[in-house]
């Protein structure tokens, strides 16, 4: 459009003022004066032609004058005639159309991409351990566990302290010697029998003393070979042997035949359905029958006599050793493991399409058990499609808050209408947020929460600049501006809070890279991305929708319930042009440009309403309270902050663990719930010993013989110094491995080598404890390990790996770096307002605040989740953790996004305070004048924040509940304290300096009335 000079508004006459919202039609002098026949002279719109009415075209003008007479910087006026050309709109269209487009098409794809678990951090141990089990055993096992449980109340299975078989012996002499085979088998029995150590000895014993009696007559010849049996033989024979002290016992029937036949079941379906994979089915049944030899040369009567002892034991033996393992301490709950090694060659990706196929196929034969036991599976498969479910359930809670938060927008702009813009610019930025963290999610480390924060954050983030530039567009539209004139005043006002407070949450999410852990860092990345496109999505499409259709959203009449604008209406009418189509035209601008403005109208308009708004509203005497009482306010406040801050922050503890991140009533998260209180944490996430000893220790199966004795009297040691007395026994029985089982030592143990470089080239152990390795105690365990295997080096390279050193170091080099992130996002607060306000005081106001509001967010949190201070109502989002302690993943990721939000109001206030004082107001007057024009939008940005948010604590997510109270608290302390209470205060206190160095000009105040009567001073 072309501008118009200050001369145009000498135009203006007498006459009846426009309504606003509306437009008036030009006279048909004026319509020849742009060169136009009848036959092409437009036809009214939205109102009848009304060619009577000569000096509507005048208050037109006078209306166009009127906006153009705020002299905006260039950028701005460029801007906004682009998007005021059809070609401008369109391309802005079509870009933001095919961004949506393409966010929706890769969205599978995205959700597929994310990961549940936390890749461990670089140059911390459990990076080295990762690092050295993925190279001795690369292959990583996909595991369903099966949660059996009896539905009768009876024991699944039972032990005894009996035997079930007894031995039977047969010998024979050969030309080497005499040849004793003993073997114990009852068909009748569990696992084919099952004889205790005691027993077996003490028959063993018995037997070959009968057997060389038989064949040595002489008695004193005959005691001195049995006691070599007895003391050198048998012992050595004991040694090889685990303490077995309990056998299978006869039960039900019924519940032995259905979980045998239910192991059988899985391992035929997993043959018949995956040939191409290597899998194997555990679960008592599966354990091996063992075999025992021992060869020693007694002295004969005839001379030495090689004897061979052999023993065939069944594998019912050796259920009691998996006893701990597979079945609860009631007897009632039992665990049959489905791994799957390999398909076609391949390791499994538990979040790829085959291991979704094979957790398919597994809860199909779960639902299949017979009905004497609920069976339920669990697999990582399982978990991540758990916590998907929670994140579609924030999804749906956030359908159902986003209409009130629209509601309250649109009570604000007073426009129904405008609410369309806000749900177009929702849906462009997360469609294009997808699309944008599409190849992030593919090639870095995204965790399955990213697509709930990145929701919150955009539905947040797009419904609070909307309030922000749509309640400036509808109050330069009620002011009786046109649309290009009130989008252009939007932009140069709202559109730069947007733009500054935008780009500081922007920045202070990237300062989310800081931090080491990836997992944390690329959901910054995801925040960023988000805010990204919603200040993009603000800043083009909303004024490319305003000017677009606007007699549509100018319409204010019946809060935009009525047809005024609506296209079926426009049809049936006439068409006036409005007035910005007007001054489009050249000749039009050349008359314009001819004339003389009354300058000035624009700004008695603006201190007209303020001062109605100052009359009506009830902020200015609040404000005149904080003012009077700013130092005792601001005193208090600190005095309560400081104790505050310091006596909760000092009792931070954090957790981890992936059951923060799955929803509490999901059947995932029962399953697995289950699964730990009945066999403990380490049966999903075990943690392990890898032993890498040297290899000239493991050469010949003397030297291996010898390093396992070594290694098994080192684990010894290292139980016996992990041991303490504030959590339950740690002894070397929870040790289990090629050289110790059920705490004694072995040289074939249940365990397997590495070939990697050299045979036998380490080693894994298993660790069974009773122990959450993700809860405080757990993590203290891990550190006396670590400490422990230490003092062992000489017998090799000991890593200890696992899920929980993985996140307990992962939490502690975050927490590190913590303080120093919180300083980059500080420094980046002063720069930034620094450089936007052109002072130095204002970015140390905005630093006092935040932190004041940081502290008493983080100190509140720990109160709540740590030490259960909101217990009493019984509603577990608020409830104290069942680990003693928040996620420690939550405060990292609240930080920088209430620091931002938080910034957002302040950068809000503290802009209006200075277009106040460029007015010439005083300090204290302009702070009044801005807490009474920005208090009731920041009250109602400040509850729909809450309202955006409010998904992520209704979900039954606990660490999206964590993250929803940090960030709710957050903003409401910054909107109904710090820019309501210490803002104000300090302002008043600091006087004429609140923006030094920044000097206003003196001299005439742009707020002063001019002489004589005007437009708005007339009218009102």
């Amino acid at each position: 459009s072309s501008y118009f000079g200050p001369q145009a508004a000498a135009l203006k006459r007498p006459g009846r003022a426009l309504q606003p919202g509306r437009t008036a039609p030009p006279p048909p002098a004026a319509v020849s004066a742009m060169g136009l026949t009848d036959e092409q002279q437009p036809q009214d719109r939205c109102q009848p032609t009304n060619r009577n009415e000569p000096l509507a075209f005048l208050d037109a003008i006078e209306e166009v004058a009127a906006a153009q007479s705020q002299a905006s910087p260039r950028g701005v006026a460029r801007f906004v005639r682009f998007f005021n050309r059809k070609r401008g709109r369109l391309v802005v269209s079509l870009t933001w159309l095919a961004l949506a487009a393409g966010g929706l098409f890769v969205l599978p794809g995205f959700i597929v991409a994310l990961v549940s678990n936390v890749p461990p951090v670089p140059s911390t141990d459990s990076y080295g351990a990762a690092m050295a089990m993925a190279k001795y055993f690369p292959e990583e096992n996909f595991t369903t566990a099966f949660l059996c449980e009896s539905t009768r109340g009876a024991p699944i299975l039972k032990f005894q302290e009996g035997s079930t078989c007894s031995l039977e012996q047969e010998f024979k002499m050969t030309e080497g010697g005499l040849e004793v085979k003993f073997s114990c088998r009852n068909s009748s029995a569990l696992g084919g029998g099952c004889i205790t150590t005691g027993d077996l000895l003490s028959e063993l014993e018995l037997y070959t003393e009968a057997i060389i009696r038989r064949f040595v007559k002489d008695e004193t010849q005959a005691q001195r070979i049995c006691f070599l049996l007895k003391s050198l033989v048998i012992p050595t024979m004991a040694e090889k042997l685990p303490n077995i002290t309990q056998c299978p016992a006869p039960g039900d029937d019924g519940l032995n035949a259905d979980w045998l036949g239910l192991a059988d079941n899985i391992s035929a379906r997993l043959g018949a359905d995956f040939p191409e994979c290597s899998t194997a089915v555990q679960s008592f049944a599966s354990a091996p029958a063992q075999f025992l030899s021992h060869s020693a040369v007694l002295p004969f009567p005839e001379g030495l006599v090689k004897l061979d002892l052999s023993a065939d034991l069944p594998s019912g033996m050796f259920w009691n050793l998996f006893q701990t393992q597979l079945l609860s301490a009631d007897y009632r709950k039992m665990i049959i493991a489905a791994s799957t090694v390999t398909c076609d060659g391949k390791t499994l990706d538990p979040t790829g399409n085959k291991a979704k196929d094979i957790s398919t196929v597994m809860e199909e034969v779960a639902a299949n058990a017979p009905p004497t036991m609920k069976v339920r599976p669990s697999s990582q498969t399982l978990m991540v499609n758990a916590i998907l479910g929670g994140v579609s359930q924030t999804m749906d809670i956030s359908t159902m808050t986003m209409p009130v938060a629209l509601l309250i927008l649109a009570g604000m702009a007073g426009n129904l209408r405008l609410v369309i813009c806000t749900c177009v610019n929702l849906a462009a930025s997360l469609a294009s947020s997808v699309l944008i963290m599409y190849p992030v999610a593919l090639y870095t480390v995204t965790s399955t929460t990213s697509p709930s924060m990145m929701v919150a954050v955009g539905l947040a983030m797009s419904i609070d600049y909307s309030l922000f530039l749509l309640t400036r567009f509808q109050k330069e539209v009620t002011a009786g501006r046109s649309a290009l004139a009130a989008v252009e005043i939007m932009l140069r006002t709202s559109g730069k809070i947007v733009l500054v407070s935008g780009l500081t949450l922007l920045l202070c999410f990237l300062m989310m890279l800081h931090l080491p852990a990836a997992f944390i860092a690329n959901m910054g990345i995801a925040a960023a991305v988000s805010v990204c496109t919603s200040i993009s999505a603000a800043l083009t499409l909303t004024p490319a929708m305003l000017l677009a259709f606007p007699e549509f959203f100018g319409s204010n009449r019946c809060w935009g319930l009525s047809r005024d604008g609506c296209y079926c209406c426009c049809r049936r009418r006439g068409f006036v042009p409005r007035a910005d189509d007007i001054a489009g035209h050249g000749q039009v601008a050349s008359l314009g440009a001819s004339l003389h403005s009354q300058e000035g109208d624009d700004d008695d308009c603006h201190r007209v309403a303020m001062d109605q708004r100052l009359a009506r509203s009830c902020w200015p005497r609040f404000g005149h309270l904080v003012q009077k009482c700013s130092c005792p306010i601001l005193v208090a406040l600190v005095a309560i902050g400081g104790p505050f801050g310091y006596f909760s922050i000092s009792k931070m503890s954090y957790s981890a663990g992936l059951i923060p991140f799955m929803p509490t009533d999901a059947e995932g998260t029962h399953t697995v719930e289950a699964l730990q209180k009945a066999f403990g944490v380490g049966t999903i996430f075990p943690t392990t010993l890898l032993i890498v000893p040297r290899p000239e220790d493991v050469q010949t199966q003397q030297k291996r013989n010898q390093w396992l004795k070594a290694s098994c009297e080192a684990l010894q040691d290292i139980a016996a110094a992990v041991d303490t007395d504030h959590v339950q026994p740690f002894t070397a029985a929870a040790f289990t491995g090629n050289m110790i089982l059920d705490g004694r030592c072995t040289a074939g143990g249940a365990g397997t080598w590495s070939d990697v470089d050299t045979p036998y080239s380490a080693t894994q152990v298993m660790i069974t404890y009773q122990i959450d390795p993700f809860s405080m105690r757990g993590q203290a365990w891990i550190r006396r390990l670590r400490k422990a295997v230490l003092d062992h080096e000489d017998v090799g390279a000991w890593y200890v790996s696992g899920e929980g050193p993985v996140q307990m170091d992962a939490a502690d080099v975050t927490f590190k770096a913590f303080p120093l992130m919180i300083g980059l996002m500080m420094g980046i607060v002063t720069v930034l307002i620094g450089i936007s306000f052109r002072s130095v005081i204002a970015p140390l106001r905005a630093v006092f605040c935040l932190t004041w509001m940081l502290v008493m967010t983080f100190g509140s949190a720990i109160y709540v989740f740590q030490e259960g201070a909101l217990g009493f109502l019984h509603w577990q989002q608020l409830g104290p953790r069942s680990v003693g302690a928040m996620s420690w993943i939550c405060p990292c990721v609240a930080c920088s996004v209430i620091v931002g939000l938080g910034l957002d109001y302040d950068i809000f206030f503290t802009e209006r305070v200075l277009e106040e004082c460029e007015h010439g107001h005083k300090a204290n007057d302009a702070v009044i004048r801005a807490l009474a024009d920005t208090a009731d939008t920041i009250s109602a940005a400040g509850v729909i924040m809450a309202l955006a948010f409010g998904s992520l604590l209704l979900c039954s997510t606990p660490s999206l509940n964590e993250i929803a109270f940090f960030l709710i608290l957050g903003v409401l302390i910054d909107c109904f304290i710090s820019t309501k209470i210490i803002m104000p205060a300090a302002m008043y206190l600091l006087g004429r300096f609140n923006f030094w160095p920044h000097k206003f000009p003196e001299g005439h105040s742009r707020e002063e009335p001019r002489r004589g009567p005007t437009r708005c001073t007339q009218q009102a």
